[in-house]
């Protein structure tokens, strides 16, 4: 089975985004965060390692540059076999969950963190084994996850992470301000889930 690769630079240059240009700051935000969280957090031993999934099982929300970031990865390194798993797990989410990821587009509002809430399923990036399939390439909130202080000067993170820094005095980045600097970037208008993107592009709404 041979699985449609879009050409994404011609997606982008068609509302007015030089791909390339946008995945450069992109991968500059990224590598500074990675290196703020490996200096913050290099005496801390977390439990946020190869196999570990926890933040995986929950709403993964990005945004569409790094949906592109993250499908231009898969596209250059996947087998076919490979994303077209990706691509079948994520329509069949999307098609489970229709309702409450359709509620969530559009401008955010208060109600949108009580829908994302009960949005739970595994994402379908992950790999059998436990691990991201396109860890290389994952998304800002992925990055921050566990190694970051949330809007209200908690730990972003799962209960694990919680429980593990419990009673610690640690210097961690701050999500909110950080996702600012995302925010500043081209085709950051939106947060959405994985298997919305793979829906619209492989679902038969989005490019042909």
């Amino acid at each position: 089975m041979t699985v449609r690769r879009f050409d994404l630079r011609v997606m982008a240059r068609a509302v007015g985004v030089e791909l390339d240009e946008a995945f450069e700051k992109l991968r500059g935000l990224y590598a500074y965060v990675d290196e703020r969280n490996a200096g913050n957090t290099r005496d801390l031993d977390l439990p946020c390692h190869r196999g570990c999934s926890h933040c995986c099982k929950e709403s993964v929300f990005l945004t569409p540059l790094e949906f592109f970031f993250a499908w231009d990865w898969l596209q250059t390194n996947a087998t076919d076999a490979l994303l077209g798993s990706i691509i079948a797990k994520g329509l069949a989410l999307y098609q489970e969950h229709k309702g409450l990821i359709d509620a969530l587009d559009g401008e955010h509002t208060p109600e949108h963190d009580v829908i994302a809430a009960r949005l739970k399923f595994v994402c379908p990036v992950l790999g059998d084994d436990g691990a991201c399939e396109a860890y290389p390439g994952r998304e800002l909130y992925a990055r921050l996850f566990g190694s970051s202080f949330n809007e209200d000067g908690g730990v972003y993170g799962c209960h694990l992470v919680g429980a593990h820094l419990g009673g610690k005095s640690v210097t961690l980045l701050r999500a909110r301000p950080v996702a600012k600097m995302l925010e500043a970037l081209p085709l950051t208008f939106k947060r959405q889930v994985y298997p919305y993107y793979i829906q619209w592009m492989y679902g038969g709404s989005g490019p042909t």
